[in-house]
């Protein structure tokens, strides 16, 4: 009977999927790069003409770098406390490792190649990490967990040379939520969420224990605690709060980070206005040129073609600061080293795939 239950809601999943566009996949999103990336390289004079927009990150943050090496670039009053466990480690070292850098369960794991919130899970404890970590024998960062009020992410860029950056995305994060009616079990409110039911089989494994408990009148049931769309995160355009003060703060933390132009941030803070004023942040991670405008995924302020709009003026803006930065002297990553990148993260990609099938 269950099965049967599971199996109609992942019907509905897969409708509700199909008639909203925010939920569609990258490559209805990247299509159209098969023809703007190859007139973009054109234009450089370069297949990877991307890997000069950041020269301080390898591949200029394509995708396919190591996770943990660009996190290690964050300013240190603003990164958390982060480690980096190999695949071939034994399992009392990486305890030891987390004890040394005094990193305590919960915490977050993630794969040290990845991206789009791929493998990212909040772990509570040592068997549970065991466990994980032999599913998928990958080398993976381990980070501290930190909860604070707002999760935002800012898409800042700043051409070499200048004083002055600029930020076209701010994006604020609504985690996934169900509101107690005082009748319904958690399981029947994440059926009346549409946004809640596109992550009912994550729901079943990770929150089985209370799916059955019927929340009281307006309780809250937070359903998620990692800041992804394809965790059932909401992305809202925060674009309207941009201003001086905020570019100012940035362009601070960006002098920090040597061979950095276009990127976003991913942050934890309080509130808005200590993130404005660079108070009481913890900066997750930096993304590359690979990094999205996040909040063109905000269904009331954007829409599908908005979206591609965004996406493609964006990859303009990383090809112009690429040969800006070349023709300061950042070189291109060679044709023949980028495509083996690219082989090697396919294979990854295809490894992983036997791993979850397993």
């Amino acid at each position: 009977m269950r099965t049967l239950v599971m199996k109609y809601l992942k019907q509905i999943a897969n409708s509700i999927r199909w008639r909203n566009w925010e939920y569609w996949s990258s490559n209805k999103f990247y299509w159209f790069m098969w023809v703007w990336g190859p007139l973009l390289a054109l234009r450089s004079r370069h297949p990877a003409f991307f890997t000069a927009a950041n020269p301080g990150i390898y591949t200029g943050g394509f995708g396919f770098e190591s996770k943990y090496e660009t996190t290690m670039k964050i300013p240190a009053p603003y990164r958390p406390k982060t480690i980096l466990v190999k695949k071939e480690d034994n399992f009392d070292v990486i305890l030891h490792k987390i004890e040394q850098a005094n990193i305590t369960f919960p915490l977050i794991a993630k794969p040290d190649l990845g991206f789009r919130g791929f493998l990212v899970k909040k772990i509570d404890s040592a068997k549970e990490l065991q466990s994980y970590l032999r599913k998928y024998p990958i080398d993976f960062i381990l980070q501290e967990f930190v909860w604070k009020d707002g999760e935002f992410g800012v898409l800042y860029y700043r051409f070499p040379n200048e004083k002055s950056g600029n930020i076209t995305s701010v994006t604020l994060k609504e985690f996934l939520q169900v509101i107690g009616d005082g009748k319904s079990t958690v399981l029947e409110l994440v059926e009346q969420n549409s946004r809640a039911l596109l992550q009912v089989e994550r729901l079943q494994e990770t929150y089985s224990d209370f799916l059955s408990t019927i929340p009281k009148l307006d309780e809250r049931v937070p359903l998620g605690v990692i800041g992804n769309h394809s965790k059932g995160t909401r992305f809202i355009s925060g674009n309207h709060l941009i201003d001086k003060e905020l570019v100012e703060t940035f362009d601070k933390i960006a002098d920090q980070i040597l061979g950095f132009n276009y990127g976003r941030f991913d942050i934890k803070c309080s509130n808005w206005e200590n993130l404005k004023q660079g108070k009481d942040i913890t900066i997750l991670e930096i993304n590359g040129t690979c990094a999205e405008p996040t909040h063109l995924y905000d269904p009331e302020k954007s829409s599908y073609l908005k979206a591609l709009r965004g996406i493609f003026w964006h990859w303009a803006l990383i090809q112009k600061i690429a040969v800006a930065n070349h023709r300061l002297g950042a070189p291109y990553l060679p044709t023949i080293e980028m495509l083996k990148v690219l082989k090697k993260g396919w294979d990854y990609f295809r490894y992983i795939k036997t791993l979850e099938s397993k």
